[in-house]
């Protein structure tokens, strides 16, 4: 089956009334996600690293939402599973063997296509857009995010269903693509040529995908102020992931989305390297680069800002302190 990179809830809702997904090699996942406190990372590893059982029999707030109302046949797949808390990044990506683990217990099947949808922030597309990324990196390539999340499903009047969707278990296989798809802080700041990697910002498109304000520092960052001197990396651009998104709760279209880019300094023909604070919003970004300007291959730095705040606090001096009053 051929459908784009985003599609829209009507095509959802044709192909739940064909009988198609969960019947002819097409998955509708419910990526729902509640953000919570970074959980003692150690104790983590020590008690549920890996051990999916363990981790889905906890209580869970985006299992909750799911079961509050969702779109028909969507099974939910959590973020609280499909990564983990490592010491320095708050989503950090399993080995592939483990992925996988994971993937099959929700019951994805090789050579499937996959829908990913979710709810809330950035026009209800920034944890399916994650997701996707995620995807992408352990070798899956047949994805398609919904258009507006389930909000938009809801503002249609589409049917919703509080079913505990259950899938039997899959065969899904992982491949190792994560290197292609995202940066780790050592490569960062690896030197080449005399010069730190994240250094180059005229040879590499750097972006920072966090609001404006929280890029200026005229808005809460989440950073420390006794570790940070400002709020972003000097010579980063800012390129919001929430302005991919226009006043209906929709992703623009994309030639609108190709001249936003280059409005906001996006440099043809130069690596792009896209990051936040934990790393969401800059997989949305890269998932919206990677289908406007195909062959671009955008990579996702992870770690972000949190893991930068901790590791190399002195390379965020651009902009200015927030301070919180």
């Amino acid at each position: 089956m051929s459908l784009k990179r985003f599609i829209d809830v009507t095509t959802v809702s044709q192909l739940l009334k064909k009988n198609i997904i969960n019947k002819e090699g097409v998955r509708l996942l419910d990526c729902s996600y509640c953000v919570g406190q970074k959980p003692d990372w150690k104790d983590f590893k020590k008690h549920l690293y890996g051990k999916f059982e363990k981790i889905l029999a906890l209580p869970s707030l985006s299992k909750e939402l799911y079961l509050s109302g969702h779109i028909p046949e969507a099974v939910h797949i959590t973020l609280d599973a499909a990564v983990y808390p490592s010491k320095y990044e708050r989503f950090a990506l399993y080995p592939p063997e483990l992925f996988e683990k994971y993937i099959q217990m929700v019951g994805i099947n090789s050579g499937e296509h996959i829908i990913l949808y979710s709810r809330g922030s950035i026009g209800g597309m920034m944890y399916s857009s994650k997701f996707a990324w995620l995807f992408k990196s352990y070798g899956h390539g047949k994805l398609s995010v919904v258009d507006g999340g389930f909000d938009q499903w809801k503002k249609s009047g589409f049917e919703v269903s509080k079913a505990d969707v259950q899938l039997p278990h899959g065969n899904w296989k992982a491949k190792d693509d994560i290197s292609l798809n995202n940066i780790k802080f050592e490569e960062m700041e690896a030197k080449e040529g005399g010069k730190q990697y994240m250094d180059q910002t005229d040879k590499i498109n750097f972006i920072d995908s966090r609001i404006r304000g929280q890029f200026n520092g005229t808005e809460d960052t989440g950073l420390d102020p006794y570790r940070v001197a400002g709020s972003n990396i000097p010579g980063f651009k800012n390129i919001p992931a929430a302005e991919l998104i226009d006043e209906k709760g929709v992703m623009k279209n994309p030639e609108e989305i190709r001249q936003w880019l280059y409005a906001n300094g996006y440099r043809q023909d130069q690596p792009v390297v896209t990051m936040c604070n934990t790393g969401m919003q800059a997989a949305m970004l890269a998932y919206a680069v990677d289908t406007v300007l195909p062959g671009v291959s955008p990579r996702v730095y992870n770690g972000s800002m949190k893991e930068m705040e901790i590791r190399d606090p002195k390379k965020i001096s651009g902009g200015k302190k927030h301070l919180s009053h």
